[in-house]
C-alpha cells in the first residue's frame, strides 16, 4: 500500500514505477489548509517486487508538507 497525506493548500501527484520503469500506481491528493489532506493505493501482492520501485510526489507548490508511506504486507 502506498500512502500520501499533505497539507498546506494545492495537491501532490503521486506516481509510482517498477523497477522496469513501468507505471503501477498514480493519484492526485487534495492538499487542504490547516488539515491533513490522505490518499492511497493498494496493489496486488507481486506486482513489484520488494524493493523494486521508485515513488515520485510533485507538489503544486513550494508550501505544501507532505508525508509517504509504502507499506508491504508479510
Amino acid at each position: 500500500m502506498l500512502t500520501v497525506a499533505c497539507e498546506g493548500g494545492g495537491s501532490v501527484r503521486v506516481t509510482m514505477r517498477s523497477e522496469l520503469e513501468t507505471e503501477v500506481a498514480a493519484f492526485t491528493v487534495d492538499c487542504p489548509v490547516g488539515t491533513a489532506g490522505v490518499g492511497s493505493v493498494s496493489m496486488a501482492p507481486g506486482v513489484v517486487a520488494a524493493g523494486s520501485f521508485s515513488v515520485q510526489v510533485d507538489a503544486s507548490g513550494e508550501a505544501i508538507r507532505w508525508a509517504l508511506t509504502v507499506t508491504q504486507p508479510e
